[in-house]
């Protein structure tokens, strides 16, 4: 439903409040408390005002938080390219990013395109990513329709995602392998940045 549904009665109750109110204060005098309804009115309003304000509050509150979940099932599928890239390019002595960041850090699909930019990824972890690719792309496929049901925005974006997966799955060789890895990483970029 439209945010702007919601705000509808906060508005009329809010605006129908302080007319009322305005109107009370204008014809005051020391009669109004006992033969007025107008105080009665204004306490209507300010009981509306806050109870549609409070569920207004707790419903885009809710709906945030399951958009959230779709959306970290969405990024959860890419997991594991996120994981074969971020060990790939692992210092020494560094420790590996933790599974709720892969899935959750736009910030580690940052890091990722630069260092993939910087360096050039050996044969093994290609061919890793490829097998990864062959088996997530069912799943991301199905998954088409929980990102329509986030935004249209976010549909094109994952479908961009999916075709980049099959592309990468099809690949042969290490020029038809990077591309799409790129292509893939660069969508995930616009897929984090869209609004919940």
């Amino acid at each position: 439903m439209n945010r702007w549904l919601f705000m509808l009665p906060l508005v009329v109750f809010g605006v129908g409040g302080l007319g009322l109110y305005a109107l009370f204060v204008s014809q005051a005098d020391d009669a109004s408390f006992r033969e007025n309804l107008l105080p009665e009115l204004i306490g209507f309003c300010l009981e509306g005002f806050f109870l549609v304000g409070l569920f207004t509050f707790v419903q885009q509150l809710r709906d945030y938080y399951h958009r959230r979940e779709q959306w970290l099932s969405l990024r959860s599928v890419l997991r594991d390219f996120l994981s074969h890239l971020n060990l790939a390019f692992l210092a020494p002595d560094a420790e590996p990013a933790s599974t709720s960041d892969l899935e959750s850090q736009p910030l580690i699909v940052h890091q990722l395109m630069e260092l993939l930019s910087d360096a050039e990824l050996d044969v093994e972890t290609l061919v890793s990513l490829k097998r990864v690719a062959i088996s997530t792309l069912p799943l991301a496929r199905d998954l088409i329709n929980i990102a329509a049901q986030l935004s249209t925005r976010h549909m094109r974006c994952w479908i961009a995602i999916v075709a980049s997966i099959d592309s990468l799955a099809e690949a042969d060789t290490r020029e038809q392998a990077e591309l799409p890895l790129n292509e893939l990483l660069v969508r995930l970029t616009e897929f984090d940045s869209l609004k919940l």
